[in-house]
């Protein structure tokens, strides 16, 4: 059982990673200064090693939860302020 929801947590963490890593790809350049946060590339290597690091070592695991932090605070604090900079839903 314990199992199962590690592997679920895993998974589900690693996807939203990812998508947060796609997300920032195809986010204007511009707009992450704009929204005085760091540049794409930063945020584009933070999310993407985020999604390494979980798909590596897991999402339940002190460094996966890191990655998972990283990926979250980009969802509640960048992603928002970025969309509405670039203008997109």
């Amino acid at each position: 059982m314990i199992q199962t929801v590690s592997w679920v947590l895993n998974i589900l963490f690693l996807v939203l990673a990812l998508f947060a890593l796609v997300d920032v790809l195809r986010r204007p350049t511009q707009a992450f200064p704009a929204v005085e946060r760091q540049s794409k590339i930063a945020w584009a290597l933070f999310t993407g090693i985020s999604a390494a690091v979980i798909f590596i070592f897991g999402a339940v695991n002190f460094l996966g939860i890191i990655g998972v932090i990283v990926t979250m605070f980009y969802f509640v604090d960048v992603r928002p302020k970025v969309r509405e900079i670039s203008g997109s839903r």
